[in-house]
């Protein structure tokens, strides 16, 4: 698979949490946690919603997505994972929480560097410089995602489709400077999913915003006018 050498430590040092640590701490750090390659290919299930959560997913290359299970055929999209990020970094900070509350599945072929749970818990309640420097960049990291899932709460509070459309294009607008060209991270399926509508009833209410001149869109970039 593209992009899946590099042994644990080559792949830590391509990541944001390990970030400004010299190539000893690194190496030390992967070894104390142990760190460990794992390659996904795509629509694998990375993790699956009720396991105990037992390591900690660093995304290298590729990307995941995370979902609720609303009944037995129905799924939400709630977020995307990217290169950089790390599958369930905010458990750390919530020792109680010990169960993957989602299910994730690889959106393409990705690699992780897997991390053990409780080892990172405590390399970060250290004392050190190394200690300061990771929890700095997984306070980054969660702030991040924190501000995700703010956007996603702001999303589906909107009562109907096309006001999800809205608020979504609109937010991601603000995020990029109001520039009024806004790239989306989704397909039309995945889109669905993450408003948690059919594909059909989002086509339809897209088409309808253009028809009304309020968008256009190539692919997944969409121009909007409102």
């Amino acid at each position: 698979m593209k992009g899946s050498e590099g042994n644990p430590v080559d792949l830590a040092r391509r990541t944001e949490l390990f970030a400004g640590l010299g190539a000893s701490d690194v190496e030390s750090l992967v070894y104390r946690l142990n760190g460990v390659r794992k390659v996904y290919e795509k629509g694998e299930t990375v993790v699956h919603a009720g396991l105990e959560a037992v390591r900690l997913m660093v995304v290298v290359s590729g990307h995941l997505h995370v979902y609720e299970e609303m009944s037995e055929d129905r799924h939400v999209l709630v977020r995307e994972i990217g290169p950089g990020e790390v599958l369930g970094l905010w458990i750390l900070n919530v020792p109680e929480v010990n169960c993957w509350p989602g299910t994730v599945v690889a959106a393409e072929d990705s690699v992780l560097l897997s991390l053990n749970m409780e080892a990172t818990r405590s390399a970060l309640s250290g004392a050190d410089g190394v200690a300061a420097r990771l929890a700095a960049n997984a306070s980054k990291i969660l702030s991040r995602e924190l501000f995700r899932t703010w956007r996603k709460l702001t999303v589906m509070d909107a009562p109907t489709i096309e006001a999800r459309i809205r608020t979504y294009l609109s937010v991601l607008d603000n995020e990029t400077g109001r520039t009024g060209r806004v790239a989306i991270p989704f397909d039309r399926e995945r889109m669905a999913e993450y408003f948690g509508v059919t594909r059909p009833a989002l086509s339809r209410a897209i088409g309808q915003m253009r028809d009304r001149g309020l968008l256009t869109w190539r692919k997944n970039v969409f121009t909007i006018r409102f």
